[in-house]
């Protein structure tokens, strides 16, 4: 067994799991005895840090009561993201963990790193002292291979294992750890008890995201206006930022469409970090190659009848001004000229 720090630091290990069975607590126990308030208040910390720094972040851990209430808090945190039931703080949260985790792992020695990839269903041969040989599917299930460094033809193969460093075996685990956690808490149950005992803080904390939410829909952005976008980029744009699952196709007509409208990287990027599972490097990578920074050429944003084609066409959302058109970018400018003549003179 992992010592108690160890555990805390880590509570989605199995280990975890089973030193909190072992002590034969019950759900209810938890949400209301008096001996785990501090668990509870450490579980809604969990969470806002996850919200507002993208982190759930350390706390101090002096004693072992303060890391039995660290380990048990991270069951209840868990509790409490599915009782807000919002698609954008689940994936936040998920990343959030991951994230922690992989903060402390690159510190840690490679025998412990091991352990967790294993833990990973990651597997691996030919430990070294600064390397590791991870097989190739597991790899291309959690590497981000769209960046060079990642790309498989920068990497050494052998009988289809790769050969990578131990702190880009942790960047894999991040990504593992993200997305077995997003899955459980997509199919963790609530109950009536959790919603009870944490009434105040799912109000509250729904409160956030949909302030959240009415402000990323409202608020205009450098030369764009969401309020004049087409229901199809703005049903895309809402979809990404409350960290729903939108397919390419629709991440490239929304990018190319604002190309097209004059913004630059940098204001794209900012549309695009309201994500729950934003990353940068990635995004980046992406932006710059539609728009022509990083490739042959700028692309071009679909038209009406393609973005039928694509699915991405809300038809119950049709308006007057999408029958007078053929293209986003039509209705975006018909739009602005509506509102200039709307606009009274001074």
């Amino acid at each position: 067994m992992q010592p108690i720090q160890v555990l805390a630091t880590y509570p989605f290990l199995n280990e975890a799991k089973k030193y909190i069975k072992d002590q034969q607590l019950t759900i209810s126990e938890l949400l209301t005895g008096k001996l785990y308030e501090r668990a509870r208040t450490v579980s809604v910390e969990r969470v806002n840090n996850a919200l507002t720094t993208g982190n759930v972040q350390d706390r101090q851990l002096a004693t072992d009561t303060d890391r039995m209430m660290e380990i048990y808090s991270y069951p209840l945190a868990r509790m409490l993201t599915t009782a807000i039931n919002d698609p954008y703080l689940t994936r936040r949260y998920a990343l959030a963990e991951a994230y922690h985790a992989y903060k402390h792992l690159i510190t840690e020695p490679t025998n412990f790193i091991k352990q967790i990839a294993t833990e990973q269903n990651i597997y691996y041969k030919k430990p070294q002292e600064n390397t590791i040989s991870i097989f190739y599917k597991d790899y291309l299930r959690y590497a981000p291979t769209q960046y060079k460094k990642w790309k498989m033809v920068n990497r050494d193969m052998d009988h289809g294992y790769i050969t990578i460093s131990y702190k880009d075996i942790s960047r894999l685990i991040l990504e593992a750890i993200r997305t077995k956690m997003l899955t459980e808490l997509e199919h963790l149950q609530t109950n009536d008890l959790i919603n009870s005992i944490f009434s105040a803080e799912i109000t509250r904390f729904r409160i956030i995201l949909n302030q959240k939410r009415k402000k990323m829909e409202t608020a205009p952005i450098g030369k764009l206006d969401i309020e004049k976008l087409p229901p199809c980029l703005k049903d895309t744009l809402t979809a990404i930022q409350a960290g729903e699952n939108v397919p390419h196709i629709g991440r490239f007509a929304l990018v190319s469409f604002l190309n097209t409208v004059g913004m630059n990287i940098t204001e794209i990027l900012k549309l695009f970090s309201t994500a729950p599972d934003y990353q940068e490097e990635r995004t980046r990578y992406q932006v710059e190659h539609i728009t022509g920074t990083t490739s042959a050429t700028a692309y071009k944003s679909p038209g009406c009848s393609k973005m039928r084609t694509y699915g991405l066409c809300p038809t119950d959302k049709i308006d007057d001004t999408c029958r007078k058109t053929n293209h986003p970018l039509s209705y975006y400018n018909i739009r602005w000229k509506q509102q200039k003549k709307e606009k009274p003179p001074t």
